[in-house]
């Protein structure tokens, strides 16, 4: 039983063929720029322009969120050549959703064109790893109709995209938790203990995924949450709106040997059951506040808000470059002084965000008198 409609295997084209001229009646000026793009090997902005009947403007702002989301790319940016563009990806599949939908029956419908011969075994379990963790968000929050995935393997690496078209996953978050914005949901997500379904979710497969693969990223309501574990980096963009839903995208290199049990273990501390708990994390500080100045105690405290699940959080200062003495007193001494068990560990910090951990650390001195 066939689950997806396979919308396109680079070189043939299944769907019906559109005329470069014609446009849908719903004038979703991105779609037509899309299926414009998957029907040819490449084509030029003049095309565009003669299907969408946009201006270069308006067809430049559809690229740039298409380019953004994963699905198209320059062909040649070459000074004094005409750019062309063309689909991002090998295979798409557009998929109905269901609540009988299942992730496991569906990686198997399409493993065998995503996973390529000469992968390692790592590489095949990640992928199928990361496929189901992030097929079952869409079909269990994400309240789509329908979700797209695209594949595309090139220079020793592979890539997959999961996209819905629903509420939208920051959305979702912070209407459900009355948060005063979209990003505050990045913040929910970086810790993994976080999740709006308690009684059948841990929070904790978005989390492991994103480090689980080379490259990650998830875009909705044009904020893009980027992460990138080859240099170890994650970082938050705004990337102009791309409409409804949430766009997951991952890269793996092919030969990679990462493990998924040495990444469950790192993050895992065993019981005195002796059974491995989910108790370590890891929070990159200037994604999760936005470019903004870490000085104050408030800022600490939303920081660290739901962490004491962990018995270990770890603060990765990359890019911070100071840090208030109310943000650091409140996260180094105040926080682990009222929870008792929870340790909490700078990395990557630069001189002067050291400094001032270390003051924090060492508590009020004393006056002499």
């Amino acid at each position: 039983m066939h689950l997806c409609l396979d919308i396109l295997t680079f070189g043939s084209t299944i769907q019906p063929e559109m005329s470069k001229t014609q446009v849908p009646e719903h004038r979703d000026y991105g779609d037509v720029i899309r299926r414009t793009i998957e029907a040819a090997p490449s084509v030029s902005m003049a095309e565009l322009l003669e299907a969408t009947g946009l201006t270069r403007p308006g067809v430049l702002y559809h690229l740039k969120n298409l380019i953004a989301a994963g699905e198209v790319e320059y062909v040649d940016k070459t000074r004094g050549r005409s750019v062309r563009y063309r689909a991002a990806y090998d295979n798409r599949w557009v998929c109905d959703v269901s609540p009988e939908m299942s992730e496991h029956a569906l990686w198997s419908e399409l493993k065998d064109d995503v996973l390529d011969p000469h992968m390692t075994p790592e590489a095949r379990t990640i992928h199928e790893y990361v496929f189901g963790e992030m097929v079952n968000n869409v079909i269990e929050h994400a309240q789509s109709a329908t979700l797209t995935v695209t594949h595309r393997a090139h220079g020793g690496s592979t890539w997959v995209s999961v996209r819905d078209a629903g509420v939208g996953i920051f959305y979702h978050i912070a209407a459900s938790e009355n948060l005063p914005d979209e990003f505050s949901s990045i913040r929910k997500l970086q810790s993994g203990a976080f999740t709006t379904d308690p009684e059948s979710h841990t929070g904790e497969g978005l989390f492991f995924a994103s480090r689980a693969v080379d490259e990650f990223s998830v875009s909705s309501g044009g904020i893009a949450w980027i992460t990138n574990n080859v240099v170890g980096d994650q970082t938050v963009k705004q990337i102009g709106s791309r409409g409804p839903g949430t766009s997951i995208v991952w890269r793996l290199q092919d030969e990679t040997r990462r493990s998924l049990t040495g990444l469950f273990d790192f993050f895992s501390i065993v019981d005195d059951d002796d059974i491995p708990q989910f108790a370590v994390t890891s929070i990159a500080v200037a994604a999760s506040e936005k470019g903004t100045q870490l000085l104050t105690r408030s800022q600490a405290q939303e920081l660290l808000e739901g962490k004491d699940a962990f018995q270990v959080i770890i603060l990765d200062f990359s890019n911070v470059s100071s840090i208030g003495q109310g943000f650091a007193d409140e996260v180094f001494r105040v926080y682990p002084m009222k929870h008792e068990g929870v340790s909490i560990v700078d990395v990557n910090a630069n001189p002067a965000v050291s400094w001032m951990v270390r003051r924090a650390k060492e508590g009020p001195r004393q006056s002499i008198s």
